[in-house]
């Protein structure tokens, strides 16, 4: 127990004097949205998942169409294990080419390589090197956002993209949906989905064709540290998953200047 009161203790000053804005967020759970960080603003950001992983990510906004961040972590972070570092740090960059307006959705292009779970550098089934991780990153996509006044706000997400991690040899481009509705300025449910298509080469793949649906609940407070806990893979779209995911992200959000 006292391990956890030092990071309470820090996190007591941003809580009680702390002052932000209502930024729109970055990602529904894992699929992203075309909203940019707003300039000067920068988030950092923590999460936690299975076999003791953990990756952490900072986040820039440099003007109010475009962000960039970069992201690293491992597998048995927490625990007793070995500790497994991912190849590579993840990257994002992002540019909102339309801002939203009454009549239409915020459009942007962006490209990020940070991967969620464990990264998985063989496959069980044949041995050989298929450098994924086990819910494969983004890549390259194109990302619709509409918000609406709807209790607090109802906002509703729609992709495409095409990941890099082609490893297990299936190069197809993929499908991703996701809304988020707040009920109040502190509570925000949060659902997507990931169709998958990428994710569905037999023998090799990790997938089993009914894609990755994610479930969460998002907890503002005073605008500057969102605490989210999020319910994934719940159609257990692999053959190894004998239950859906738990993972818990917290991000601290401020502006540099």
């Amino acid at each position: 127990m006292k391990k956890f009161i030092l990071p309470l203790l820090l996190l007591l000053p941003v809580v009680v004097f702390g002052q932000g804005i209502d930024v729109q967020p970055r990602h529904v759970i894992d699929i992203p949205t075309a909203w940019p960080l707003p300039r000067a603003g920068f988030d950092l950001t923590a999460r936690a998942f299975g076999q003791g992983g953990m990756f952490v990510s900072l986040s820039v906004g440099v003007s109010n169409q475009f962000m960039f961040g970069a992201s690293y972590g491992g597998t048995n972070i927490l625990g007793e294990d070995s500790l497994q570092w991912n190849r590579a740090p993840g990257l994002l960059v992002r540019y909102n080419i339309i801002p939203e307006s009454f009549a239409l959705p915020a459009i942007s292009i962006g490209f990020e390589s940070q991967g969620y779970g464990p990264f998985i550098a063989k496959s069980k089934t044949t041995n050989s090197e298929i450098n994924r991780y086990t819910n494969k990153s983004p890549g390259f996509y194109v990302v619709a956002s509409k918000s609406y006044a709807f209790l607090e706000h109802l906002d509703f997400h729609g992709g495409i993209n095409y990941s890099l991690e082609r490893g297990d040899g299936d190069k197809d481009i993929n499908l991703f949906t996701g809304a988020a509705l707040a009920f109040n300025q502190d509570f925000e449910l949060l659902g997507e989905y990931d169709f998958a298509l990428n994710d569905t080469q037999k023998k090799v793949s990790l997938g089993e064709g009914t894609g990755y649906l994610n479930a969460g609940l998002r907890l503002n407070i005073k605008k500057v540290v969102y605490i989210e806990v999020y319910l994934k893979n719940l159609l257990q779209n692999r053959t190894a998953a004998k239950y859906y995911n738990r993972e818990f992200q917290i991000t601290f959000f401020q502006y540099i200047l």
